[in-house]
């Protein structure tokens, strides 16, 4: 039996082709992953300057969609690995407490592997339907502890996320 290349433990089922992660890493992984999507899309929004945005990504496209979903996940990946340190240190749960520890070992993984954002997001960045950016045409929807992406030009659901509110 193989192992997790994060944890180490025996790994139960192949949810990543080419990565041997175990699901109890694979589940915290899409956890971590989620909250950077929402953030990324979110952040990347043009909040001014609107008309000359798109004038810009129209006429020069420097910048792929593909690429704006990793150029700040090291970034991300120290911000979450801080706050899942202090919530070590904070919590009096033990199951919280192991889930924290779990994520710190997987962040310190994805600071190893930048590469895993590029294979994790190839089929998210445009609607696999219409093929319109996530970047520019996006709806976003919290359904309890749910987060559901969805094309707001077709409703085509790109990814749904578990969002607790724990970090």
């Amino acid at each position: 039996m193989e192992t997790c290349v994060i944890c180490g433990q025996e790994q139960d089922s192949k949810l990543y082709d080419g990565y041997n992660i175990c699901t109890s890493c694979a589940d915290i992984m899409e956890d971590v992953m989620g909250e950077y999507f929402i953030r990324t899309i979110w952040h990347s929004e043009p909040k001014a300057h609107n008309g000359y945005f798109k004038y810009l990504d129209n006429t020069t496209k420097y910048i792929s969609d593909y690429k704006k979903l990793t150029v700040k996940s090291h970034d991300y990946t120290k911000d979450v690995s801080r706050r899942a340190a202090d919530a070590i240190g904070n919590s009096d749960v033990p199951s919280k407490q192991r889930y924290f520890e779990r994520m710190q070992e997987v962040l310190d993984w994805l600071g190893k592997c930048q590469q895993f954002y590029h294979y994790y997001f190839k089929d998210y960045y445009v609607c696999p339907t219409c093929g319109a950016s996530i970047f520019e045409k996006y709806s976003k929807d919290e359904v309890g502890d749910w987060v559901v992406v969805s094309c707001s030009n077709c409703s085509t659901v790109i990814k749904k996320y578990f969002s607790p509110k724990t970090v």
